[in-house]
């Protein structure tokens, strides 16, 4: 029920941004009745400062109505400005970024929220005694204040998020967080040791959508008395059909008919589809934004290879940070009996999604060329040894492509000298390897002497 509100609240969060501020503006509302109409008594103990006259009170509401509402259209046409902006030189995929960032949305709330409380408090004090001092002025001052505030983190914001590196910069720390996570959980992930499973029973998807979260916590202990594993197979932000086949339920017992249904109608109920992509919580969306910046700047219209270049360092440093675990499967809810465990992409898989478009449109190009290449030779470099056959194969594979592409022998001797550095860090990580087996191999002779000597000694 929880993740399912989330879902709710991700899916209409821009427009709930917006009518919070309109709901503090009735509460606002509320605070002036019960002090200008319902107690006024109360207002005898506030300071005189805080209490305006009923005329004094009507004129500065009156401007702050249609201030308010100039704006609001003003705020609106900057946003929709921006949005076109962000729409031509980055990527679509981008608008919905700015949007979610603080200040941006909300603010467009506060001036709305501001209209409708002047205009109804003006609606309020028509028929009151012009001789009782009111409260709902000086509300309204402070109100404006707050307002302006907002107006210039705003303008901070959008001055901020104008340029394209710090557009960059924001999506990749937004990546590093969840990639951090990502990276701690593989690292912990255990499967259980069971040879063979009594039965296995294939999970399908309850409906049609994008594979938006798993509610692992309310997959445990739906079977009693039975050790067993929930694995996930397809992947956050794949698209799945009605019916389609997404992961396995492995189990230590055989289930009845009626007891099948029920528990895979569970786990199905469990796996969230949604409309939509989960742009909050999944780090490939994050990894998706910076590829697409990167294939914008290659573009002949725009023609910014230094930015594709910014774009393509990020990525290794992220990939680099994601293939620092053995794993590519993480478990994210266990108890002693059951185990709920979602396989992630391969560091094949991420390789090509991550490089395979950015290669196609700028392999010809040298600095494209080289940025490639020593991206790749940076996610080598910091990741772990179990993945280092397949980045190798990668990397040869791009070096050959960028390398067929070139048209200048100069462009090729920089490419081949990106390759000797690779080739000789990929020496000497094999000459460590070896030795580290050297070494195990030593102990374990040194074990088997000693045992043979003790069952002599017996």
């Amino acid at each position: 029920m929880i993740e399912k509100l989330k879902v709710l609240y991700d899916n209409n969060r821009n427009i709930i941004r917006i009518i919070r501020y309109t709901f503090l503006s009735f509460v606002l509302l509320i605070l002036t009745w019960f002090f200008d109409y319902k107690n006024t008594v109360l207002k005898l103990n506030l300071p005189n400062i805080m209490l305006l006259s009923p005329e004094v009170t009507s004129s500065f509401l009156s401007n702050l109505t249609g201030t308010f509402l100039t704006v609001s259209t003003f705020t609106f046409t900057t946003i929709l400005t921006v949005l076109n902006k962000y729409s031509d030189s980055f990527t679509p995929r981008i608008v919905q970024d700015f949007i979610d960032k603080p200040n941006v949305l909300s603010l467009f709330g506060v001036f709305i929220g501001g209209f409708f409380y002047t205009v109804l408090s003006l609606f309020m004090i028509q028929n009151i005694d012009s001789d009782l001092p009111l409260i709902s002025g000086t509300i309204g001052i402070f109100y404006a204040v707050a307002a302006m505030i907002s107006f210039i983190l705003f303008v901070k914001r959008v001055l901020k998020d104008i340029k394209v590196g710090n557009v960059i910069e924001n999506l990749y720390t937004n990546a590093a967080n969840l990639i951090e996570k990502e990276s701690e959980r593989r690292r912990l992930a255990e499967r259980f040791s069971v040879d063979k499973w009594e039965a296995s029973y294939k999970i399908y998807a309850n409906k049609s959508g994008y594979l938006y979260t798993i509610n692992a916590g309310q997959m445990l202990k739906i079977v009693d008395d039975s050790k067993y594993e929930i694995i996930i197979n397809k992947r956050i932000g794949d698209y799945v059909l009605d019916n389609m086949y997404i992961g396995d339920l492995n189990i230590s017992e055989e289930l009845d008919k009626d007891q099948e249904e029920k528990i895979l109608k569970k786990i199905s109920n469990n796996i969230i589809i949604n409309v939509r992509k989960n742009d909050t919580r999944d780090y490939h969306h994050e990894i998706t934004n910076i590829v697409e910046i990167a294939l914008r700047a290659l573009s002949p219209g725009i023609n910014d290879p230094n930015t594709a270049s910014e774009a393509i360092n990020k990525i290794g440093i992220l990939l680099g940070k994601l293939f620092s675990s053995k794993n590519f499967y993480q478990v994210l809810e266990e108890d002693e009996s059951s185990k709920i465990i979602y396989n992630n992409y391969s560091a094949k898989e991420e390789l090509s999604l991550s490089y395979n478009q950015i290669l196609h449109y700028g392999k010809d190009d040298p600095e494209v060329a080289k940025a490639i290449l020593s991206s790749i030779f940076m996610i080598y470099y910091v990741s772990d040894q179990s993945v280092h056959e397949e980045i190798e194969k990668f990397f040869i594979y791009c070096y050959e492509e960028c390398k067929n592409a070139m048209t200048s022998d100069a462009y090729i001797d920089q490419l081949d000298q990106i390759y000797k550095n690779f080739d000789e860090k990929r020496d000497d990580s094999m000459d460590k390897d070896a030795e580290e087996k050297k070494d195990d191999k030593e102990i374990l002779d040194l074990k088997s002497i000693a045992i043979k000597t003790i069952k002599r000694q017996d």
